[in-house]
C-alpha cells in the first residue's frame, strides 16, 4: 500500500468518527394559544419499565432546569407500582403543586445499512513530469442506529398539551451520552418557548 493511500485512509477514517453522534428535533408542534408563561414547578417523567435508566433520566431533566423552574423528578412521586395508573398520577400530581409535568417516551429505534462509494484522490508526483495518479478510498457500509424520543409539555391546572417534539438522535455512543443529549436538547427548546426558566 502506497503512503498516500494510508495518509488517504487515515484521513477518511478521522472525517468518519468526527461525524458522530447527533440530535436535533425531527418534529414539534405548541398549542396555537400558548403563552410566555414559564412553569413554576415541573415534574419529569420519563416512560421506562427500566426503573435505573427512568432515574437518571429524571434526575438528569431536573438538574438541566433552568433557575427559574423547580424540578421534581417523577419517581419521588409516581413509584414503579403507580407509573402506569393514570387515575392515581392524576391525584399524585395534582397533590404535588407542579403547575407543569413534562413526559418522555422512546418513540422507536432505526437501523439503516448506509453505503458510501469510494472516492478518487488525486496526487501530482512532480519530480517525473506532469502525471496525475488516482488513488481510491474503499467502499465501505456502516450500521446506522437512530433513537426516536418524544417529549411532551402538559399544563396541569387544565390537563392541556402545550407543546411536543419528537427527537432523533443518530449513533448514540451510549444510553448516558443519549440522555445527556436529548434533555439538554428539550430544555433548550422549552426554554426558547419560555416554558421553563
Amino acid at each position: 500500500m502506497s503512503r498516500t493511500l494510508q495518509m488517504v485512509l487515515v484521513f477518511a477514517a478521522v472525517l468518519m468518527t468526527g461525524c458522530g453522534p447527533s440530535t436535533r428535533i425531527e418534529t414539534a408542534w405548541k398549542a396555537p394559544d400558548l403563552q410566555p408563561t414559564s412553569f413554576k414547578k415541573l415534574v419529569a417523567i420519563v416512560m421506562s419499565k427500566d426503573q435505573t435508566l427512568r432515574r437518571i433520566a429524571e434526575d438528569e431533566f431536573v438538574r438541566s432546569l433552568p433557575g427559574g423552574t423547580q424540578g421534581i423528578p417523577g419517581y419521588s412521586l409516581l413509584p414503579e407500582d403507580k407509573i402506569g395508573d393514570p387515575e392515581s398520577a392524576k391525584a399524585v400530581i395534582k397533590e404535588s403543586g407542579v403547575d407543569g409535568a413534562v413526559v418522555l417516551r422512546v418513540v422507536g429505534v432505526d437501523k439503516d445499512l448506509q453505503y458510501s462509494p469510494g472516492t478518487p484522490h488525486y496526487t501530482f508526483y512532480g519530480y517525473y513530469g506532469w502525471a496525475w495518479t488516482s488513488v481510491n478510498t474503499p467502499d465501505y457500509l456502516k450500521l446506522e442506529k437512530t433513537v426516536r424520543i418524544e417529549a411532551s409539555a402538559y399544563s396541569v391546572a387544565n390537563e392541556k398539551l402545550v407543546w411536543t417534539a419528537q427527537s432523533a438522535s443518530t449513533d448514540p455512543k451510549s444510553v448516558r451520552s443519549l440522555i445527556d443529549d436529548v434533555v439538554r436538547l428539550v430544555v433548550k427548546e422549552m426554554t426558547k418557548l419560555q416554558l421553563v426558566g
